[in-house]
């Protein structure tokens, strides 16, 4: 373990831990599915903070920075690629279009506790955290388990605009972050509630209000401490769609929200 935690705080990633490969019945289905390798053993998750203080803007926090996609390949390409010479053994990395589930394989691994919102909730930097994989057919030890819960005062269920959230539970179809990203023309409830959150892309307001994001850690990832834009014009959202995490939607989803929150360009 000395070796990997050596190859990856080189790389970049600070916090990690690892998991047994999930069983294939667990497994999401996506096209990166195929590029899991053979007989893989092991699940090295990785935490990529992202909070810096003091923002406040028209989007959601995560996409005020750079598309954590592109980091995260910059940081795990050639972690991987260290990892093969080292251990001599297949590793492939995932972020976001993943085949494991990232918030239950990220309890697994130890780094935190999943939160009634759904998010994984971590001791330095709160919910406030991208997530990505390394799979290996290397067997390395497991992590224990992070123990505990979060402190289930309700708070994030309660401010949930689109009350999506019960019970532990997320109702995608009442969910403003996901409403706020859908193509097309919106019904007039699904529009009313992309109103109510206020955001042109996604919804903060479960970790806004939740306490255990009240003293959270900076990131210390440089990408996601310079180029940060807080609030959307209409005229930067085409620009931004090559660097932002929105970018995939396109920018009609961006304008359509535009007009439904200030109704002019």
């Amino acid at each position: 373990m000395t070796m990997l935690k050596q190859i990856l705080n080189q790389a970049g990633v600070r916090e990690f831990g690892v998991c047994p490969m999930p069983p294939e019945d667990a497994l999401l289905d996506c096209r990166a599915k195929s590029r899991l390798p053979e007989n893989a053993r092991s699940v090295i998750v990785c935490l990529f903070p992202y909070y810096s203080p003091g923002l406040e803007g028209n989007i959601s926090r995560y996409a005020m920075v750079e598309d954590y996609h592109k980091v995260a390949r910059e940081i795990l390409t050639p972690a991987c690629e260290s990892l093969r010479q080292a251990y001599a053994a297949e590793f492939s990395w995932f972020a976001d279009n993943s085949p494991i589930p990232e918030v239950s394989a990220a309890v697994q691994a130890g780094l935190g506790v999943q939160g009634r919102n759904g998010l994984l909730i971590t001791p330095d930097y709160g919910t406030y955290v991208f997530l990505g994989e390394i799979i290996t057919d290397h067997l390395f030890d497991y992590s224990a388990p992070a123990q505990g819960s979060c402190l289930g005062c309700g708070r994030c269920e309660a401010a949930c605009p689109g009350g999506a959230l019960c019970g532990g539970a997320v109702d995608i179809s009442r969910c403003v972050s996901d409403i706020s990203q859908r193509k097309g023309e919106l019904t007039p409830s699904e529009t009313e509630l992309v109103r109510a959150g206020g955001l042109l892309w996604g919804c903060d307001r479960c970790q806004l209000v939740c306490p255990h994001n009240r003293e959270v850690k900076q990131t210390h990832i440089q990408a996601f401490q310079k180029n940060i834009v807080a609030s959307v014009a209409y005229g930067q959202i085409r620009p931004l769609c090559k660097t932002r995490a929105f970018g995939f939607r396109g920018p009609r989803v961006l304008e359509r929200n535009y007009h439904i929150l200030y109704g002019v360009d």
